[in-house]
């Protein structure tokens, strides 16, 4: 990958890049260690979405040694990413789909397992990034600051409100699941982080994940330099939300 300078210069309005690493569980501890490392070596503020209880199977509070190296990174925050992900019959979490009532059952339950092992968060990210009105009825209720979905960011606030910001498509290297075949997405992200470095959004977000093409985590460090020369700054989620307090009007849920 390459740009031109002009691609890099610095702007004067302050610009945002959010850099996650998704689906952590014991499963890709490996995978999600590494990339973790990697960024705390080059001293860049991320975020970890963390799964309570992947594949109904890993639930967290077994798994200690996990959790105190996810909680040892000086950079990071961690969220809540879903419940399971993914079911013992591989099919995602549908907080897109479900009702009110199965939404917060599996959020509390989410939010029970963080308890447990002494992590608080207010941010939610939903498998696949997919939340219907529903879903976004139980974070409100529950004190939820910040969701994610593909497209935008769910500001959420109180007595039944919320603000949507509408962002660039978040830059995402797994879309099948298989390191193998995510391989073609390596060109399609390169030509949208660049589209994006020259329409200079208020926000770009890169999405790292354990099943990432094994050549994605070079793409991903480029991308990330570029953003730092390019005056972007990098925050947690948390340092984000006031960020993005003013960027649009609330919008009173159904």
């Amino acid at each position: 990958m390459s740009y031109s300078l002009e691609q890099q210069q610095q702007q004067p309005q302050p610009r945002l890049g959010v850099v996650t690493i998704h689906d952590a569980c014991p499963t890709f501890s490996t995978k999600i260690f590494e990339s973790a490392d990697e960024l705390e070596r080059l001293n860049i503020k991320f975020n970890i979405a963390l799964i309570p209880f992947f594949n109904e199977k890993q639930d967290l509070p077994r798994f200690p040694e996990f959790i105190d190296k996810i909680k040892s990174y000086k950079n990071c925050q961690i969220v809540l990413h879903g419940l399971y992900h993914e079911l013992k019959n591989g099919q995602f979490d549908s907080f897109h789909e479900t009702t009110e009532a199965d939404a917060e059952e599996q959020i509390r339950a989410g939010i029970e397992i963080f308890h447990e092992i002494r992590i608080e968060t207010k941010v939610f990210i939903p498998p696949a990034w997919k939340l219907n009105n529903s879903s976004i009825k139980v974070l409100e209720k529950l004190g939820f600051k910040l969701a994610e979905e593909q497209e935008e960011y769910l500001l959420l606030l109180s007595q039944q409100e919320f603000k949507k910001i509408k962002l660039p498509k978040v830059l995402n290297w797994d879309s099948t699941g298989y390191p193998e075949k995510n391989i073609v997405n390596m060109s399609r992200d390169e030509k949208a982080f660049k589209l994006q470095i020259e329409e200079r959004p208020q926000i770009i977000r890169i999405a790292i994940h354990p099943r990432d093409p094994a050549e994605a985590m070079k793409d991903q460090k480029q991308m990330i330099s570029i953003l730092k020369d390019s005056a972007y700054e990098i925050p947690t989620y948390t340092d984000l939300i006031p960020k993005l307090e003013q960027l649009a009007p609330s919008t009173r849920l159904a």
